[in-house]
């Protein structure tokens, strides 16, 4: 029995050699394809978003100066507003104390009001003399107080011609309704 050595034929597999050859050239096309965007265009976008925000500040930049010189403009006028609020008294705590005494039917115009002098002229209709009585009872029980009215005149009580009541009213207010 003889036995014999001789080299065994390997069948050749195409299917592993085809394999070889296309996962190399996949390969060899993923290394082309970030080496050419490593490379070229990462930095050529690199440098268009660098010139951008260049352009994007420099238009900001003129905004912003422009804003600044409209805050800085409001901001004098502020200020001169808070100068003439901060040295004159207020007055419009007159104005809801006003209202708490002026009758409901009496109807007043020609609205005069001295703030250095604390004295309020005004004129004043109405219906008929009750209700410039019921007025003068409202001022003589905020006059008792002594909080908001240091004293009042009415004058000139005559009857209009269309048969209401006209008159005039003085009131000397008190300083610290004006604080």
């Amino acid at each position: 029995m003889a036995i014999e050595i001789a080299p065994e034929k390997k069948e050749s597999n195409i299917g592993q050699y085809l394999l070889l050859m296309i996962s190399s050239v996949i390969l060899l096309v993923a290394f082309a394809v970030y080496f050419y965007y490593s490379a070229m265009a990462i930095p050529a976008k690199a440098a268009e978003i660098i010139k951008l925000n260049g352009d994007l500040n420099a238009a900001g930049g003129n905004d912003i100066v422009k804003k600044e010189e409209q805050l800085l403009l409001a901001k004098k006028y502020i200020d001169d507003f808070k100068v003439l609020y901060q040295n004159n008294p207020k007055s419009s705590q007159f104005f809801e104390s006003f209202q708490r005494w002026s009758h409901p039917r009496v109807v007043y115009s020609g609205f005069s009001f001295d703030i250095v002098a604390k004295k309020v002229t005004v004129s004043g209709n109405t219906a008929g003399f009750e209700n410039v009585m019921e007025q003068i009872a409202i001022l003589n029980k905020e006059l008792g107080t002594k909080q908001a009215i240091e004293d009042y005149t009415i004058s000139n009580i005559a009857l209009a011609e269309m048969g209401g009541v006209s008159f005039n009213l003085d009131i000397t207010l008190s300083p610290q309704l004006l604080k």
